[in-house]
């Protein structure tokens, strides 16, 4: 083969691979993004503060005192709902805080089961939604 068609030959080779190159590229990027899996739509969380809470607790002569934020979805009913029956809303913090005893809220593992059964307590008066946090902002045992 002369030396102008081995050149001729490897321009060609060349070419078709930059040729290949460019339409897998081309494949590739022309497709429209498609997420992995469905998006889930979060909605907006508001809060509530409850203010200081002093609860004698069960079995024995201590006391806690607190203060709780309650987190709710944004939504305008279960806004009105919880304004309006804050009262009670309080109540059940305190009826859930004062079945404890000072070993059931002292130990650090039981935050968790504290806040879930204030959650639980809360939601048991409420109709037009439900409550989806409590967060202490003070927490003192004496």
């Amino acid at each position: 083969m002369s030396k102008k068609k081995k050149n001729i030959l490897i321009i060609i080779v060349v070419l078709a691979a930059l040729a290949g190159s460019f339409a897998g590229a081309y494949s590739y990027f022309s497709q429209p993004y498609a997420p992995a899996g469905k998006v889930k739509k979060t909605v907006p969380n508001e809060s509530l503060d409850m203010g200081e809470l002093i609860v004698n607790l069960s079995g024995s002569s201590h006391y806690l005192r607190t203060k709780v934020v309650i987190e709710y979805p944004r939504d305008k009913w279960l806004a009105a709902e919880l304004q309006k029956k804050r009262h009670t809303v309080a109540d059940a913090i305190i009826t859930a805080l004062r079945s404890k005893t000072y070993t059931e809220v002292s130990a650090a593992e039981s935050a968790g089961a504290l806040k879930n059964s204030i959650i639980e307590e809360i939601n048991s008066h409420l109709e037009s939604g439900e409550i989806s946090g409590v967060f202490f902002t003070d927490f003192l045992i004496q």
